[in-house]
């Protein structure tokens, strides 16, 4: 009887600290942010309207509209120059809006009327062609290109220096447009 009450004193002290230890794949999204810190990458959980939401989703039992939303890890790469002729923009996978490259559309209210836009698109076609399978949207701001991801197994570390490698050439072909875009200064003005 004595060593039954140990035993239970035992599991009652140790089984809350069990809780503490990180799951499998609590390690593996560990190894994949640390690996993005050390590529020069930002992770930052944001959080993206959910496309393809079930209809219990998009309304309650009650009849309320829902906005569904869903909490995504945004993978961002600084970019070396602000972009200064170039909008910013969302573009969803698979998602409703206005259309965009193949399989890609505009976020509702995030598509830019500008110039320029087709020829940002056309520059970051082999960086759409890159993007990891469940990579959700793509989005460009005055100073990041990010990803937002899922991070699915059996994605590893491996898979987001390949996401680094895309980010920065979508980058570097974004930031060249731009000074491209740069109007010339006047040659009579000083």
């Amino acid at each position: 009887m004595t060593w039954l009450i140990i035993i239970v004193v035992l599991i009652v002290a140790f089984g809350p600290i069990m809780w503490l230890v990180p799951s499998k794949r609590d390690r593996r999204l560990a190894a994949m942010r640390q690996q993005a810190r050390q590529e020069g990458l930002l992770v930052e959980m944001r959080r993206l309207p959910k496309v393809g939401a079930a209809p219990e989703e998009r309304v309650t039992a009650g009849a309320r509209v829902l906005e569904p939303v869903q909490d995504v890890a945004v993978y961002q790469r600084p970019l070396q120059r602000r972009l200064r002729n170039l909008p910013a923009w969302r573009l969803l996978r698979g998602g409703p809006g206005i259309e965009g490259p193949s399989g890609w559309a505009f976020e509702i209210g995030k598509k830019p009327h500008d110039k320029h836009m087709n020829a940002a698109l056309q520059a970051l076609e082999p960086t759409f062609a890159r993007l990891p399978e469940d990579v959700l949207a793509l989005e460009c701001e005055e100073r990041m290109l990010g990803a937002y991801w899922l991070e699915r197994a059996p994605s590893g570390p491996a898979e987001v220096s390949v996401l680094a490698d895309t980010l920065t050439s979508g980058a570097r072909a974004l930031e060249a447009l731009d000074a491209a875009l740069e109007p010339e200064p006047d040659e009579g003005k000083i």
